[in-house]
């Protein structure tokens, strides 16, 4: 026997909306086959509903079936896994949507959609992507309501309006349900993107690495203080800690004989003697606490000022003040710090590191080497040491710049003695290397420094172009300083940032992005842009950030001790209250009768009629109307028959239904005839 299609045809075209726009976000990052295969789904579809062509049979659906597995196997190399695993579902939703023959075939692919739509939530979190989300659940909806219904008593206006209706209820008990159930972690909590591009800083640093990164105006990080704001010479976010040296390259490293397992704390547990000694000077000075939401770079290091404790899992603190993330950011996260500046001379320097940073190669800046020990020999204390290297900086005439000259040979003398043309990191790097020279033990830190304010928030936007890098020295009984020597040549890149300090520098294709960046920033696209910024950082913070920490802060707040007994009982009462006001309106709201174009017509008469003291009963017909008035005023007889016979034929002949035109003419019958009952 044929199968019948069982979909009513009202329902067709919100069906086909519903599966494409499911599927559209993984369309626009899969391969291309996967596009091209929903296309023809699509069009046989089309077909079909239109009787054009048979559904295919099952040969043909299983063909495609082992053609989209090893197509899905080709493009990852696998089939499991976030990437792989949704694009090998979505496409399998599409073959479902082409073998819909019965209503319950169409509950399986709706329920389907639900999920579907669903996983585009594992790779964006943005506010967009909800609301986009949010469209699909409403016309997957649509599509339940419009199954349920045959094409005589509904239209696809009517779905569309119950699934908005739906939705709007579903609202209040998702809020009760948002704030009140436990947190776990989400879904999008796991690891995906692992294939994607690295962004941002790279896990070294070689003269020219920062100046590339600093074209860039892509949004590195958010911060959002919660007391006050250091000024913005206080703003440097360390993310990495460079202590080895090659003559050209600086890089990561661990000393020599040091444990690397206690080089990393990572919480709970027994304490390394060094982060004891940095948590007892947890209370020394002026501290920030702030919130921090870093774009994904695929990378695991994080960003926050000196010197971080950080309370939450997922990251740790190394031993040289950086925060490291336990696996890759692959999505947007967020850490709550708590910076310490002062905490820095409580840690101790182990002999391992001393070595590690005094080392530099034997064949690199030999007249850098000669420069150093003269101010060696000519000062007393090492802090003297650093005060002549940076008046060296400001008395000679170096230029800071986006675009210096290429470094041939020895990058450490070409740099101090010839070129003199430089950006953050060759300043950075030659003054380790003095400092190193002089026997002051020192290091290079990348990271960002500064930060845009957004004006509608509290909030600080940094940016790809506030990258920068920086020296570290270490003095007896001050620990590890901070000494910035572009702040010797340029202080303005330290105090208004990036755009100021290079403002007299000539355009060119090097400062494009920076000088779109500032277009962007004035005018109606300013403020477009920073309202955007706001709610997308409202978003991160009430929405995505709302974890257990913040779950048990606000639960605080509303029932004071939070205890199981208590949030239960709350939940309870809470959905028993919701349901109960939803049955008190459904219970009083009785919807009113809006009457047509054509009763109002015949009400108008009837009132009229019954004002001029005639008694009508209910129920009277057109007709018996005018029978009525025709008794009671035989010289209205003829006209009360004339509006009788046009108002049934009106409304009753299905070749002439009632128009605008009908209605004036109908009126104005009745017009005639009201002034005869006069």
């Amino acid at each position: 026997m044929a199968r019948i299609y069982q979909v009513p045809s009202h329902t067709q075209l919100w069906l086909t909306l519903a599966v494409t726009f499911c599927a559209i976000p993984q369309l626009l990052k899969g391969p291309l086959w996967q596009t091209g295969l929903f296309a023809l789904v699509v069009v046989i579809r089309a077909l079909v509903n239109r009787q054009r062509m048979a559904l295919p049979g099952r040969i043909i659906r299983s063909l495609l079936l082992m053609a989209v597995v090893a197509l899905t196997f080709y493009s990852f190399g696998r089939l499991y896994g976030p990437e792989a695993g949704v694009a090998l579902l979505v496409s399998l939703f599409g073959l479902k949507y082409l073998e819909v023959v019965s209503q319950r075939d169409a509950y399986v692919l709706l329920v389907l959609g639900f999920f579907v739509c669903a996983t585009s939530l594992l790779f964006s979190q943005s506010p967009l992507m909800f609301l986009y989300v949010l469209l699909c659940m409403v016309l997957l909806t649509a599509c339940l309501a419009g199954i349920n219904h045959s094409d005589t008593r509904a239209s696809g206006g009517q779905h569309l309006k119950r699934a908005g209706v739906i939705m709007a209820q579903a609202i209040p008990l998702m809020l009760i349900l948002f704030v009140l159930v436990p947190r776990v972690a989400p879904l999008w909590n796991m690891q995906v993107g692992n294939g994607k591009a690295r962004t941002g800083m790279t896990d070294s640093m070689a003269p020219g690495q920062i100046s590339e990164l600093s074209e860039s105006s892509a949004l590195a990080f958010r911060v959002a203080f919660e007391g006050e704001m250091p000024p913005p010479a206080q703003r440097y976010w360390r993310g990495l800690t460079l202590s080895y040296f090659d003559g050209r390259a600086w890089q990561q490293a661990i000393p020599k004989g040091m444990d690397k397992e206690s080089y990393l704390y990572r919480g709970g547990g027994n304490a390394p003697d060094w982060m004891t000694a940095l948590t007892a000077g947890r209370s020394d000075g002026n501290s920030y606490a702030y919130q921090v939401i870093v774009e994904p770079t695929q990378r695991r290091w994080l960003f926050a000022m000196p010197v971080p404790f950080v309370s939450g899992e997922g990251v740790s603190l190394a031993r040289d003040m950086r925060l490291v993330s336990n696996n890759p950011v692959s999505q947007r996260q967020s850490y709550r710090v708590v910076s310490v500046p002062a905490a820095t001379r409580r840690l101790p320097l182990a002999p391992q590191e001393e070595a590690l940073m005094l080392s530099i190669p034997d064949d690199s800046g030999r007249r850098a080497r000669g420069l150093a020990q003269r101010w060696r020999l000519d000062s007393d204390a090492d802090t003297a040491v650093v005060q002549q290297a940076l008046a060296y900086f400001r008395q000679q005439p170096f230029h800071y710049t986006l675009r210096p000259p290429k470094l041939v040979a020895d990058p450490i003398d070409d740099f101090l003695f010839r070129s003199r043309k430089g950006f953050c990191e060759h300043y950075a790097s030659s003054f380790t290397f003095l400092m190193r020279a002089a026997g002051i033990p020192a290091r290079v830190v990348v990271g960002y420094q500064g930060g845009e304010q957004n004006s509608l928030g509290s909030h600080l936007l940094v940016r790809q172009y506030d990258a920068h890098a920086w020296s570290e020295v270490w003095l007896e009984g001050q620990g590890w300083v901070r000494v910035d020597p572009t702040g010797a040549v340029a202080p303005e890149r330290v105090e208004h940032g990036l755009r100021a300090a290079l403002e007299d520098e000539q355009s060119g294709t090097g400062l494009s992005g920076i000088e779109l960046d500032a277009f962007a920033g004035s005018g109606l696209l300013g403020a477009m842009r920073e309202w955007a910024d706001y709610v997308d950082f409202r978003w991160q913070t009430w929405v995505l950030g709302y974890d257990s920490q913040l779950q048990l802060s606000v639960l605080g707040k509303l029932l004071g001790q939070v205890t199981p007994l208590r949030l239960a009982v709350t939940l309870i009462v809470s959905i028993a209250l919701l349901l109960g006001l939803y049955g008190l309106y459904l219970f009083w709201h009785t919807p009113a009768h809006r009457q047509s174009s054509m009763e109002k017509e015949f009400w108008h008469l009837y009132q009229h009629v019954q004002s001029r003291g005639l008694r009508l009963s209910p129920g009277l017909t057109p007709s018996l109307l005018a029978e009525a008035i025709s008794e009671r005023w035989p010289r209205a007889a003829s006209p009360a028959h004339d509006w009788a016979r046009y108002y049934q034929r009106s409304l009753y002949d299905p070749q002439q239904k009632p128009g605008k035109q009908q209605m004036r003419h109908l009126r104005g019958l009745r017009n005639r005839l009201c002034k005869l009952l006069d």
